[in-house]
């Protein structure tokens, strides 16, 4: 079977990524200029960047595994997650940035966290049996 066939098809990202940064995007400018920083618009502000961000970062992380994929391209599910850490590190680091915690060093020990839990994730889904994948006798 072809590479490009076993690949989720782009129209299968693009309208989910649409929605998303639009959702996202849009009500985090109204919340920035319509709001005051109390409670509520706080954490939607964190709620809606993690839309935006995601929406805004699943066709590169679509395209990404596109390109460097290997034998076993990823389902949609797996691009949506990896999708979804830009947008949970955008997070992470605006709330440290918040306490004035964050640092390049802490910036970088949490990326390389993430990286390490989504490639542990990636050899889980590799290394599950699938009763699909084993060969027809005749």
């Amino acid at each position: 079977m072809n590479r490009s066939q076993q690949f989720p098809p782009l129209s299968v990202i693009v309208i989910p990524s649409l929605l998303l940064s639009a959702l996202g995007l849009g009500g985090l400018a109204l919340v920035i200029t319509q709001t005051l920083p109390t409670l509520l618009p706080r954490w939607l502000f964190f709620f809606l960047s993690t839309l935006g961000l995601t929406g805004i970062a699943l066709p590169m992380v679509y395209f990404l595994n596109w390109r460097f994929s290997s034998q076993a391209p990823p389902s949609t599910g797996t691009l949506v997650r990896e999708a979804l850490w830009a947008g949970i590190l955008f997070d992470l680091f605006a709330w440290l940035q918040l306490e004035r915690v964050l640092t390049l060093t802490l910036g970088m020990i949490l990326l390389l966290g993430v990286f390490i839990l989504e490639f542990s994730l990636r050899l889980i889904e590799r290394a599950q049996w699938r009763p699909h994948d084993t060969p027809h006798e005749s």
